[in-house]
């Protein structure tokens, strides 16, 4: 890695030197300006039995320090009250500034911090850039970032665009690695051009003792892929309430799924892109509406579906156009229905508490963590569930060698039943383990638990 780091670092140098006879600064000194538009973030994740420290990239998108990190960031499950010591870095340098987690944007996923007062008047936002046109062929370079034992030192990358795709986020592809994850890339004259996202996957064949393997290789540092800075900047400003706030909106429709062309022309259709409904949930903003399974969505507030390549993208772009309402706005879907078409209005709701808003307890002397059930479980294991009713609690966490895991207990597990008694509620869940570990009499006691489409009875020993 350090190889390839002083590698790209003296391609870099050699690219910074050349001066162009038509442009106002070289990128000498395009690069040493724009390198303080990129920080290392790093925090910790704080687990039941470790702390975990993650190192991210941010990009600088106000005058008062806050830095947006991708959606990938900050797993999904994991609570606010387990993130802790948010610290960033200037790139190239070792001290470490304060920073503050301000929670994620409801519509895209992105993640913001804010670094101390004392660091802001030396960072310089994207948004004081001019903004590139892009195009195909077009020659771009990126402010890479190396390791944290290299003091993330930034270094130069070039690359040219290989295609600009809507999915549905405007993503620009390069003929290589031309950014790091998080960091950003420019034009020539230094107008900002992208932000790096997740590095792709790259197929691979590999061939052992004769034998043929397919491998998918990526480079976590690097990447070839960015947002279009153009597009990306109408997205800025969505800044959360609260960290853990929950102001996402909710239709309540599930195993949404894009039609194929020859089915929509089978359908009457035409070339017009279309999504299905599997499952209305009850009590939903959806089922109030009078949405019906099979019901196949074709606009959104008078707009037809776009489509996209691949088709399935267009779920998600139904699902960010949710997103972009408030709480309590009414939004207009175009359905077709049994050959005829209607709009039906919907108005929309808070979306039900999030995974790392459940409630959760951990049993250090047993070694098992259980979260309260919500209705993203109802949807993941198919459990036909009335609103409020609870059929148990989940497994989030087994301690390696613990007595959970001797006795058999897994994450994701549905606690349906403890000791015979049956669970519908969070609460009760606790207090019944409690019970049984204060009982000096008991040396186990039994989970009845659903694995999927099986039940199984665990012993669990208190001892």
């Amino acid at each position: 890695m350090t190889k390839r780091f002083i590698r790209s670092l003296a391609i870099g140098v050699i690219a910074i030197g050349v001066l162009s006879s038509k442009a106002e600064f070289t990128l000498d000194e395009l690069f040493e300006e724009r390198r303080d538009s990129v920080l290392a973030v790093e925090f910790f994740v704080e687990t039941e039995v470790d702390r975990r420290p993650v190192t991210v990239n941010g990009m600088v998108v106000s005058n008062d320090g806050v830095l947006q990190l991708a959606a990938n960031a900050i797993p999904g499950w994991v609570s606010i009250d387990k993130l802790k010591e948010f610290k960033v870095y200037v790139l190239g340098e070792s001290k470490a500034y304060d920073a503050e987690y301000l929670g994620s944007d409801r519509a895209y996923g992105w993640h913001f911090v804010q670094v101390e007062e004392v660091l802001r008047d030396r960072l310089k936002p994207v948004t004081d850039y001019q903004l590139a046109e892009m195009k195909t062929g077009q020659s771009l370079w990126g402010i890479g970032v190396a390791m944290k034992n290299l003091d993330f030192k930034p270094y130069f990358m070039r690359a040219e665009v290989s295609t600009i795709q809507l999915l549905p986020a405007t993503v620009g592809f390069a003929t290589r690695e031309i950014t790091s994850p998080g960091s950003i890339l420019f034009d020539d004259s230094g107008a900002f051009a992208g932000w790096g996202t997740a590095p792709l996957n790259m197929e691979r064949y590999l061939t052992i003792e004769g034998q043929l393997y397919q491998a998918y290789l990526r480079k976590p540092d690097q990447t070839t892929t960015f947002f279009v800075a153009s597009e990306l900047v109408k997205t800025f400003g969505g800044l959360p309430s609260s960290p853990d706030s929950n102001d996402m909106t909710w239709l309540g429709v599930v195993g949404l799924q894009t039609i194929d062309d020859e089915v929509a022309e089978l359908m009457g259709l035409g070339d017009q892109a279309a999504i299905s409904i599997s499952q209305i949930l009850n009590d939903s903003p959806a089922a109030e509406a009078g949405l019906r399974e099979r019901d196949l969505i074709i606009s959104i507030d008078g707009e037809p579906l776009k489509r996209y390549t691949p088709r399935r993208v267009a779920v998600a772009d139904l699902e960010q156009q949710i997103a972009k309402h408030g709480i309590g706005e009414t939004m207009k879907l175009g359905i077709s229905r049994d050959g005829e078409t209607l709009e039906v209005e919907i108005v929309l709701g808070q979306a039900p508490k999030l995974v790392r808003q459940a409630s959760r307890f951990y049993f250090e002397n047993l070694g098992f963590t259980i979260r309260e059930f919500l209705v993203y479980d109802s949807v993941s294991m198919k459990l036909d569930v009335e609103p409020g009713e609870t059929p148990g609690v989940i497994t989030s966490f087994v301690k390696t060698n613990s007595n959970a895991h001797t006795g058999g207990a897994q994450m994701g597990d549905l606690i349906k039943e403890i000791d015979g008694v049956p669970i519908d509620h969070f609460d009760q869940a606790i207090a019944l383990i409690e019970e049984l570990e204060a009982d000096d009499s008991k040396n186990e006691f039994v989970l009845l638990v659903a694995r999927g489409a099986d039940t199984s009875v665990l012993r669990i020993a208190l001892k």
